[in-house]
């Protein structure tokens, strides 16, 4: 584990992507924000009981593990349209005229739109490499399964998205 991080500086370089993320995957509002209170819930409790030595990928892996939880818990999944995630996409990659954020925004839009009629598997595996760009072994290592898997997970989800946006 990175020593000289703790749970506050985690909480702040971490939340917005993670926010990003368990949005992108449940696409309720309220939802999302109590999965990631419970994350970090979850992280305070682990943190300083495991060897951690990447921090991003442990966390977006009990991201996940929580945002299964809650719905096998509760299978009424309300989805609701936000540009929560489009606006933190626009923040990151710093546009500069109006016309470039209306031309990255209408991208971004048709990609998440593409992205969001996936399997939640496929999608999951997309955001976590296009989005987060988690390595091959890191998605792997978080979800459990082998590093083949996530590659031909990877190819049929984009091979997927490359004909529903031609």
């Amino acid at each position: 584990m990175e020593k000289h991080l703790d749970l506050e500086d985690i909480y702040l370089l971490y939340i917005n992507d993670l926010y990003a993320y368990i949005f992108s995957l449940c696409k309720n509002k309220s939802l999302a924000e109590d999965i990631v209170q419970e994350t970090f819930y979850r992280a305070c409790l682990y943190l300083e009981t495991d060897n951690i030595e990447k921090i991003k990928p442990w966390l977006f892996k009990v991201a996940y593990h929580t945002f299964i939880d809650v719905i096998r818990k509760d299978k009424r999944l309300v989805q609701v349209k936000d540009d929560e995630v489009l606006n933190h996409l626009l923040d990151q990659n710093q546009v500069k005229s109006a016309e470039d954020e209306y031309m990255v925004k209408d991208q971004l839009n048709d990609w998440f739109r593409v992205v969001d009629q996936l399997t939640l598997y496929k999608r999951n595996v997309i955001l976590l490499r296009e989005y987060y760009q988690l390595s091959y072994q890191e998605i792997a290592d978080m979800l459990n399964i082998s590093l083949s898997k996530v590659k031909v997970t990877l190819y049929r989800g984009r091979k997927e998205i490359e004909k529903k946006l031609d």
